[in-house]
C-alpha cells in the first residue's frame, strides 16, 4: 500500500520532466533537456566547441570551460535563445570577441552577464566584457600578426611585379629578334627580281 503513492509520484515527476532531446539533435558532449543545452564544465575550447546547436535552443550553458572566444555567428544562429551562461571562462578580450560583444549589446538585460571578465590581454584583464567598447577590443589584437600579414602581402606583390617585368622583358627581346630577322630577309626579297632581270638582259645581249 505504501509503495502505491510513491510509484504514482515518481510517474508524475517523469511526466512533468522536460523530455530529453534525441541523441541526433544534441551535440556531443552536451546534455539536452527540452530546449536547454548544457555544455558546462566540459573543458571545451574554441576547437572542441560544437559547431552548431539546435535552432530551438532557449537556454545555453557554456559555464566553466576553457573558452577564449566564440565562433562568429554561433549565438546569432539561435533565434529563440533567451539566456546564455558564459561565466568562468578565460575570455581573451580582443578583436575575436567583437561578435560576442555585439550579441551582448543586443540583450535586453545585462545582469546575467556581469561576471564576464577579461582574462587577457594584460591591459584589459579584469574588465567587464559587456561594458567594453568595440574600439578597445579591436585595438587589443596583436599588432605583430597584422604587421607580418601586411609584410607578407607586400612581398607577394613585389614578387608578382618582378615576374611581370621579367616576362615583359623577355617578350620585348623576342619581338626585337623577330623584327631583326624580318628586316634581314626583306632586302633579299626585293633584290632577287632585279638580279634576275639583269641576268636576263645580259643573256639577251650575248645572243644578239
Amino acid at each position: 500500500m505504501g509503495s502505491g503513492p510513491r510509484g504514482a509520484l515518481s510517474l508524475l515527476l517523469l511526466l512533468l520532466a522536460p523530455p530529453r532531446r534525441p541523441a541526433a539533435g544534441c551535440p556531443a558532449p552536451c546534455d539536452c533537456a527540452g530546449t536547454r543545452v548544457d555544455c558546462g564544465r566540459r573543458g571545451l575550447t574554441w576547437a572542441s566547441l560544437p559547431a552548431a546547436f539546435p535552432p530551438d535552443t532557449t537556454e545555453l550553458v557554456l559555464t566553466g570551460n576553457n573558452l577564449t572566444a566564440l565562433p562568429p555567428g554561433l549565438l546569432d544562429a539561435l533565434p529563440v535563445l533567451r539566456t546564455a551562461h558564459l561565466g568562468a571562462n578565460p575570455w581573451r578580450c580582443d578583436c575575436h570577441l567583437v561578435p560576442l560583444r555585439a550579441w551582448l549589446a543586443g540583450r535586453p538585460e545585462r545582469a546575467p552577464y556581469r561576471d564576464l571578465r577579461c582574462a587577457a590581454p594584460p591591459a584589459l584583464r579584469g574588465r567587464l566584457l559587456p561594458y567594453l567598447a568595440e574600439d578597445e577590443l579591436r585595438a587589443a589584437c596583436a599588432p605583430g600578426a597584422l604587421c607580418w600579414g601586411a609584410l607578407a602581402a607586400q612581398l607577394l606583390l613585389l614578387v608578382l611585379g618582378l615576374l611581370h617585368a621579367l616576362l615583359l622583358t623577355l617578350l620585348l627581346c623576342r619581338l626585337r629578334r623577330l623584327r631583326a630577322r624580318a628586316r634581314a630577309a626583306h632586302p633579299l626579297s626585293l633584290t632577287a627580281p632585279l638580279m634576275a632581270e639583269a641576268a636576263g638582259a645580259s643573256e639577251s645581249r650575248e645572243e644578239s
